[in-house]
């Protein structure tokens, strides 16, 4: 083979590999027959260099829930046929046209005497409603309602879907990093297992301490298994909300739109929460359902009309079919129904109350959960840079420990505890971690400004309001405007003005909340844990800033130290 073909990349020069076909006696086949080893070509394909997978983000994890999560799907289907109810209600101002095909046989019979006789009828019926008295103008208003009422709960399962995703997303990166430390402080204990069993053999140390070291290797590899699990859970948690499963995970993002202070909070709640917006909507609902009600005490108006042929069916003959055709006008004014009317009213009117109760729970529910969302995040700061500081100060005691160990001045269960809490510190600092970022995603959602977009710009909107003017006037006929009109004419309003409580004004607000914590730097939140055989010495004059000022050391004897 000619030399400088090794010269050449790894894939192609194994594509030049190639094999005589033999003949079975042994010898040449009389000329070389050429073929190419598919075995050799995959060896070459799978030596290429092969580009470097890129990391699954939360943008990508986002953007896979709200196009196929189940919850979220299924909710918009649910407000897709919300719609629908508009549409069905305006349609009652339009006319309704049937066709009507008839057929009968009657026969008679007295004494001798038999009588028969069938005749047959096709007819067209046209029916159009003139005037309800406001009754289909309150329950146009109320089915508006209603949709926009809808609208703010599917605004409401978007952002709970998102904040299930950011949770089980945060929850993976967690428990992989758990898992890390719990087979470090495995293979850290392993060590000290090893060790005093060494010391045993030549005495140093008790059957005592050999105990006490292999009891700490149990208790973690007991934790070691349960790490093992709740990852494994985690990862189910993940393909249940996202869709598939977790590949090579990046670090989390930033979260965008987080108040500066609570009152902030409180005013965004106020405009911008789902349930509360929903429940305002309802109640507008439960408005129009009283002027809906009060249409029942006024008249109402329809012309209908109807033409036809009529005859005999057999024997068949249509010159002696007949046409009929009649048009009317009927207008029914109720006088009296025992009362039901009055207490279809009353009954509206309770219900509006209790709307009215419902919008003033959803609030102070609104503000409470900003309340708890708050404290939580301030919360969480401090135990990400206090917990950073626990390790920090952990890591330097256990290296100490075991240094100090070397010379008898710490004892076997000295070494173990300090080795315990360092792994300690590194779990509650990831959980902190975790507890953080997700307490980010409680407060937007508390607010109602945590949506798919709120992670991932990128993503198409998809507007409910545009869904809904889809179909708002689909099927629509020319008279229905027209009866739109006339139907306002001496009726009762759907659209009364809300009472003032009820957008939140002169209404108590929590007070005495702490102020926000700054938020911590990436090297609090995403700085890997050092793994616990790592832990290295520190000089007095090398302590990290972060675990503070232990004091100038005593100065030195003339004895040895």
């Amino acid at each position: 083979m000619n030399d400088m073909l090794w010269l050449q990349p790894p894939a192609q020069w194994a594509a030049y590999w190639m094999i005589f076909d033999i003949d079975r006696t042994g010898k040449g086949s009389g000329r070389s027959k050429l073929r190419f080893t598919p075995l050799l070509l995959a060896g070459a394909v799978a030596i290429w260099p092969v580009a470097p997978a890129t990391a699954e983000t939360l943008m990508d994890a986002v953007e896979a829930a709200y196009g196929h999560n189940p919850t979220l799907v299924a909710q918009r289907y649910r407000q897709k046929s919300t719609n629908e109810t508009y549409v069905q209600t305006r349609a009652q101002y339009g006319p309704t046209v049937s066709l009507n095909a008839t057929g009968s046989y009657s026969y008679s019979k007295l004494r001798s005497q038999e009588f028969d006789d069938n005749q047959g009828q096709l007819s067209l019926s046209v029916r159009q409603p003139v005037y309800s008295g406001g009754r289909l103008r309150g329950a146009l208003a109320e089915a508006r309602a209603t949709v926009r009422s809808s609208e703010e709960v599917l605004r409401r399962v978007e952002g709970e879907v998102i904040r299930d995703v950011i949770i089980v997303y945060a929850a993976v990166l967690r428990d992989r990093q758990r898992l890390e430390v719990a087979r470090e402080n495995v293979a850290a204990l392993r060590s000290q297992m090893d060790e005093r069993r060494a010391k045993r053999r030549v005495r140093d140390v008790t059957i005592t301490d050999v105990a006490q070291a292999d009891a700490r290797l149990a208790a973690g590899e007991a934790q070691l298994a349960s790490s093992e699990a709740q990852l494994a859970i985690s990862h189910g948690e993940y393909l249940r909300v996202v869709g598939f499963e977790p590949g090579d995970l990046a670090p989390l993002p930033e979260l965008p739109g987080l108040p500066v202070s609570i009152d902030e909070a409180f005013t965004v709640a106020d405009d911008e929460n789902a349930n509360l917006t929903s429940a305002r909507y309802s109640e507008e609902a439960t408005r129009a359902n009283i002027a809906e009600q009060r249409g029942g005490q006024r008249p109402t108006a329809t012309i209908s009309a109807q033409a036809g042929k009529a005859g005999q069916l057999s024997p068949f003959d249509r010159r002696n079919y007949r046409t009929e055709a009649t048009a009317q006008i009927t207008i029914t004014q109720p006088l009296f129904q025992g009362g039901t009317i009055r207490s279809r009213i009353r009954q509206a009117q309770d219900q509006n109350k209790t709307a009215q109760a419902i919008v003033d729970g959803e609030r102070r529910q609104a503000l409470q959960d900003v309340v708890i969302a708050w404290n939580q995040l301030g919360s969480s700061r401090i135990a990400v840079v206090s917990g950073a500081r626990q390790v920090e100060a952990a890591q330097i005691a256990f290296a100490g420990m075991q240094r100090e160990e070397r010379f008898g001045l710490r004892s076997t269960i000295e070494v173990l505890n300090a080795e315990q809490e360092l792994a300690g510190a590194q779990l509650t600092l990831l959980g902190n971690r975790y507890q953080e970022y997700v307490a980010r995603a409680a407060l937007l959602l508390a607010m109602g400004r945590l949506d798919a977009r709120t992670v991932n710009s990128a993503i198409p909107a998809r507007d409910p309001e545009a869904e809904f003017k889809k179909v708002r006037w689909l099927g629509i006929s020319p008279t229905e405007p027209v009866a739109m009109l006339l139907d306002r004419v001496g009726s009762a309003s759907p659209y009364t003005k809300p009472k003032p409580d009820l957008r939140g004004q002169n209404q108590p607000k929590p007070t005495g909340q702490p102020a926000m914590p700054p938020q911590p730097g990436r090297n609090y939140t995403d700085q890997p844990m050092v793994p616990i055989a790592q832990s290295e010495l520190v000089p007095s004059d090398k302590l990290p800033a972060i675990v503070g000022d232990y004091g100038t050391p005593p100065p030195r004897g003339d004895g040895p130290q």
